[in-house]
């Protein structure tokens, strides 16, 4: 399966609807790059850093640049800006700060992660299949990219199960 959305409508597929965590202020793309400002006065539970941060650089400026997938889990290249702040700096807040906005939308840390690359370059490793199987079975993700504004997914899918997240609760909790 090869499915190409704009990047708007790829958006809306992932929240399923939900708004941008509050924290997000603007989430745009251009070419293979998504912008987003993240008001970091509006991220909830701030650790002290965070907090001392946003008193200084109350927003953030990321620039993710898709540059490859491989097993599953695409790789983006960051480019962070809060005011004059060194991205060195802010790259330890940055995880804690993605985990809080997947708790937000009630999906489970990890599935991005921010590291230093080869050339101590910020990246942020998403991990399509993880978050692809917390709603469906039979689905694995061959290929990704984001390209002039769109988003392309390819995919093999045998054995399809969309699951129900309030069922799967439910079950559990019970």
């Amino acid at each position: 399966m090869h499915l190409t959305l704009p990047f708007p409508e790829a958006l809306e597929l992932a929240l399923q609807g939900a708004p941008l965590p509050r924290p997000i202020g603007d989430l745009t793309c251009v070419g293979a790059t998504v912008r987003a400002d993240i008001d970091l006065r509006r991220v909830p539970s701030p650790p002290f850093a965070l907090r001392a941060l946003a008193a200084v650089a109350p927003t953030v400026h990321v620039q993710a640049t898709c540059r490859s997938f491989d097993a599953g889990k695409a790789t983006f290249e960051l480019a962070v800006r809060a005011a004059s702040i060194p991205v060195q700096r802010l790259l330890n807040l940055l995880t804690p700060l993605v985990n809080t906005g997947l708790r937000s939308q009630h999906l489970p840390e990890g599935l991005v992660v921010v590291r230093p690359g080869p050339d101590g370059e910020p990246l942020a490793v998403l991990d399509l299949q993880a978050a692809v199987a917390i709603r469906t079975d039979g689905v694995t993700v061959t290929g990704f990219a984001i390209d002039d504004g769109a988003v392309e997914i390819a995919a093999s899918v045998r054995g399809f199960v969309l699951r129900d997240p309030a069922v799967e609760a439910a079950t559990s909790a019970g």
